[in-house]
């Protein structure tokens, strides 16, 4: 009975032996099988190869730029009077010399009235001094009248000569007066307020109405050296392109301009930066002058503004997407075994969409464009080539 009992019990404890070793050969081996399965895994991760591209450096000021004139008057009555007829309204264009509204004085004609009639009063009394003066000196080589007599009457003809004179003077000055009730616009430009309207009286020095030349418009930045070297030399052709989208309610209305479209190109120069280039220094300003010659900006505000620069570099260059600065510049990149590596770079200018890369690469190498997240260097990948535009 013993014996039967110990066999039993060897039995039993044989095939636990064996299911328990059994058991830790199945675990081994899967861990072997998932890990060796992991290994072999590749992430797909999209790239593109590096290649030499034209590069438009650029400045994007995403702040409010205001925008100026440097040549604006205001339309000054040299008469008193009121106002008939406005012959031009806010926003219209005008030019230098037109007629922009008509003052009535009423003084004015009485006064012409008046000066005609003194002029024809001294042109009688000269002309009746004349007649004395010539008689006078036929009577005076005849010796009828003594040389005093002949004297007196000269000087008073020559006086009635200046009285003459002095009373056309005086109509000169009162047809300048019928002249000045036309006021006429200082210079070319746009009308931007109306200070007075048909029927308001208004005084001598008073101002009509203000215009500006918005042909040239001005501004200024203040922009970190880093940015503005972006699009150094200074020198050449740039292009100022706003976002209308994000334009500012304008200070004033003008009239409705020439047709454009997100593709127009207004050409800016850039005229100084201060300090210069040359110096150091942690922020520089920057004066620009646009070419408003279409008529689409006006005095007011406006954002998202780029300012590149029209003259390319060519240059080897990534896109923007592939460049990571967490602790300098660097891309990723598969190494020889198809491995995720990081590398770094050195960086020059850029545009919109691409990055100049000045060391670190060369062309025909892969960058990874995007699908890096989350992933630990040294994963195995393989790249899905974008395309490949130069």
């Amino acid at each position: 009975m013993k014996k039967f009992y110990f066999a039993v019990t060897f039995v039993i404890l044989a095939l636990s032996a064996a299911f328990l070793g059994y058991g830790i050969y199945l675990n081994t081996t899967s861990d072997s099988h998932i890990e060796t399965m992991l290994a072999s895994r590749a992430v797909n991760l999209s790239g593109i190869r590096v290649s030499y591209r034209d590069l438009y450096p650029e400045l994007r000021l995403d702040y409010h730029v205001s925008l100026r004139t440097r040549y604006q008057a205001d339309a000054i009555t040299q008469i008193d009077g009121m106002i008939e007829e406005m012959y031009v309204s806010q926003g219209q264009d005008v030019k230098q010399g037109q007629p922009l509204c008509k003052i009535v004085n009423y003084d004015v004609p009485l006064n012409i009235s008046k000066a005609d009639a003194d002029i024809a009063r001294a042109e009688a009394t000269y002309l009746q001094s004349v007649s004395t003066a010539e008689r006078n000196k036929r009577l005076a080589s005849e010796d009828a009248i003594s040389t005093s007599e002949l004297e007196t009457s000269i000087s008073q003809m020559k006086a009635s000569k200046a009285e003459l004179d002095a009373t056309k003077v005086a109509r000169k000055q009162i047809d300048q007066q019928v002249s000045f009730q036309t006021v006429t616009a200082p210079l070319s430009g746009a009308v931007l307020v109306l200070y007075q309207h048909t029927g308001d009286f208004i005084n001598k020095g008073a101002p009509v109405l203000m215009i500006a030349d918005f042909s040239r418009m001005y501004f200024t930045a203040l922009l970190d050296d880093e940015r503005i070297k972006n699009i150094a030399p200074i020198e050449g052709k740039f292009s100022f392109r706003p976002n209308f989208d994000n334009a500012m309610i304008k200070a004033f209305d003008t009239a409705a301009r020439s047709s454009y479209n997100e593709d127009t190109v207004f050409d800016v120069e850039i005229s100084s930066v201060w300090p210069p280039l040359g110096e150091n220094a942690p922020t520089r300003s920057m004066a620009c002058e646009l070419d408003n010659s279409l008529g689409v900006f006006e005095f007011g505000m406006y954002t998202d503004v780029i300012i590149r620069k029209e003259t390319p570099k060519r240059a080897l260059a990534v896109p923007k997407t592939a460049v990571y600065n967490m602790d300098g510049p660097k891309v990723y990149v598969s190494d020889a075994n198809s491995r995720l590596a990081a590398r770094g770079i050195i960086t020059g200018v850029y545009d919109s969409e691409h990055v100049e890369v000045m060391e670190g690469l060369e062309e025909g190498d892969v960058v990874i464009t995007s699908g890096i997240e989350g992933l630990d260097i040294g994963v195995r990948i393989v790249v899905n080539m974008g395309d490949d535009l130069r």
